[in-house]
């Protein structure tokens, strides 16, 4: 096995350019390591999206239409069509995903740069388009059922600091997954079309 300084001594006595073929090398390496992980992490992130909406609408379409309070009904159905836009929304980037069959390698990696964006900007403004209609729903749901039925003030306490918890865990959650995965991505795909294009 190789010491340590030997590889040092070996790197050191190389050319310039067998240096710079292997930082690019290196670089391709652990880029293509780090998109699969982030293409597997799209697959289950849209997986669970549907399975949460497969679930999730037709238990509010059954309230929909079982429960008798008029706002409870109206937030209900605004659930089921939040749970169908934000699958369509999410499947709709499907149509930017790099194609590997790319004229050359270059081509690829600005194709992965521009759904690496794209996926990066979805999640930057999922507050808007998908947690904040959520939850307003949701509020709404309960005041429908607080409106009608005599509920005690601490369940509706209760009821509040859940919806708003959930809501705030959400949107921290968003913000470091978005510094953890997204940024550090963009940066190293930014540093090897640099070296690419050398």
């Amino acid at each position: 096995m190789i010491e340590e300084d030997e590889l040092i001594n070996i790197w050191q006595s190389s050319s310039n350019q067998e240096r710079i073929k292997f930082e690019k090398s290196k670089l391709i390496l652990e880029m293509k390591s780090s998109l699969d992980r982030f293409h597997k992490s799209i697959k289950y992130r849209d997986l669970r999206e549907l399975i949460g909406a497969i679930v999730v609408i037709p238990i509010f379409l059954y309230m929909a239409y079982a429960i008798p309070y008029t706002l409870s009904k109206i937030a209900a159905f605004l659930i089921v069509l939040i749970a169908i836009y934000v699958n369509i929304k999410l499947r709709s980037l499907n149509k930017h995903k790099p194609n590997t069959l790319t004229d050359s390698y270059i081509d690829y990696l600005y194709q992965c740069k521009n759904y690496l964006s794209l996926q990066k900007k979805l999640l930057d403004t999922a507050p808007y388009w998908s947690l904040l209609p959520v939850l307003t729903c949701a509020v709404l749901f309960i005041l429908g059922v607080i409106i009608n039925v005599e509920v005690q003030p601490l369940n509706l306490i209760i009821a509040s600091i859940i919806i708003i918890g959930c809501g705030i865990f959400i949107y921290f959650y968003n913000k470091w997954y978005l510094k953890k995965h997204y940024i550090p991505r963009l940066k190293k795909m930014n540093e090897l079309i640099k070296a690419m294009e050398k």
